[in-house]
């Protein structure tokens, strides 16, 4: 069993601390619970790759951060990006920049999906991963496109986002370099398949962290199917202003 701890900073909000991260599965891919991978993927990654500035709660909190874009009218990003965000804007690939509202977020796993005006895109296709599978993380906003390999998946313990309790996610470390900003990224194979989504940088910026398909799996079908289970989050002032300010 192999552990690491690593950090990431998000301008105006806590640091994510990451710990006990254990090495599952061997060579194996983690298998996923539920896919959209029903049909070949029809739409270049690149295209699905939006950039996100967001404000928090009427303090000028400007930050940036990263998006796939998974359906037509709907954007995937992590949940610490929006969480208490009064105004998200979205950049598309066209140059397009449109309003974006949170419909679904889960602090738990780190994810939130956004609708948006029509994209005319097609569904994302997911898959799983194995060490050594080799894949672009698509349109980083800070980093653009980045080569990536698996390095091992992983299960994350990991601080839900806004709160102290601790919960675990299935998760990819991978052999790529970004940075700040490339938060919700997606994380794409040679066959154009998303398998993970960016969420976190290691202090030397040499490995990246990926959420795994098949949490965006579990997310998306709850997210467009059982509302109730999703968590809103209220704008608090106090809790979005940066620190020194």
């Amino acid at each position: 069993m192999a552990m690491w701890s690593i950090l990431r900073n998000h301008p105006g909000y806590h640091a994510l601390w990451l710990a006990a991260l254990l090495l599952v599965g061997g060579c194996g891919p983690i298998q996923l619970v539920d896919t959209r991978a029903g049909s070949d993927p029809t739409v270049d990654p690149s295209l699905r790759a939006v950039r996100l500035d967001t404000s928090g709660c009427g303090f000028a909190s400007g930050r940036i951060g990263s998006g796939v874009a998974v359906g037509d009218e709907l954007i995937l990003t992590v949940a610490h990006l929006v969480a208490r965000a009064d105004d998200i804007e979205i950049t598309l690939t066209s140059g397009d920049v449109v309003n974006a509202h949170v419909t679904a977020i889960d602090l738990e796993k780190d994810l939130a999906l956004l609708l948006v005006p029509s994209t005319g895109l097609d569904d994302v296709s997911l898959a799983s991963a194995r060490i050594g599978t080799a894949g672009f993380i698509e349109g980083g906003a800070a980093s653009g496109t980045v080569p990536f390999t698996v390095r091992a998946a992983v299960s994350l313990s990991i601080e839900e986002i806004l709160g102290s309790d601790r919960f675990t996610r299935l998760g990819y470390e991978l052999d790529a370099r970004t940075t700040t900003g490339d938060s919700g990224a997606g994380v794409f194979n040679t066959e154009d398949r998303l398998i993970g989504l960016v969420f976190a940088t290691g202090m030397d910026g040499a490995a990246t962290w990926a959420t795994a398909s098949t949490e965006i799996a579990r997310f998306l079908t709850r997210a467009t199917s059982d509302r109730s289970q999703i968590r809103a989050i209220a704008c608090d002032p106090a809790l979005s202003r940066l620190e020194g300010l």
